[in-house]
C-alpha cells in the first residue's frame, strides 16, 4: 500500500512540473513576441526620427 502512495504521489508531482513547464514555455512565446514587437517600433521610430534622409521612399516595410 506504501508503494501505491508514493507512486500516486510521484505522479502528481510529475503532472505538476509538466503543467508549470508548459506554463513557462507559453510565457516566454508570448514575452518573445511581445519583445519583436517592442523592437520593430523602435527601429521605425529610429530612422523616422533622423530628419536628413527621407526613408520612407526608400524602405517600403516603414510604412505598414
Amino acid at each position: 500500500m506504501n508503494e501505491a502512495n508514493k507512486q500516486k504521489q510521484r505522479n502528481r508531482h510529475i503532472r505538476d512540473a509538466t503543467d508549470i513547464n508548459m506554463q513557462h514555455a507559453y510565457e516566454i512565446k508570448r514575452e518573445s513576441v511581445a519583445r519583436h514587437a517592442r523592437a520593430r517600433v523602435q527601429k521605425v521610430s529610429e530612422v523616422l526620427d533622423n530628419r536628413q534622409i527621407d526613408y520612407g521612399k526608400h524602405m517600403m516595410w516603414l510604412r505598414r
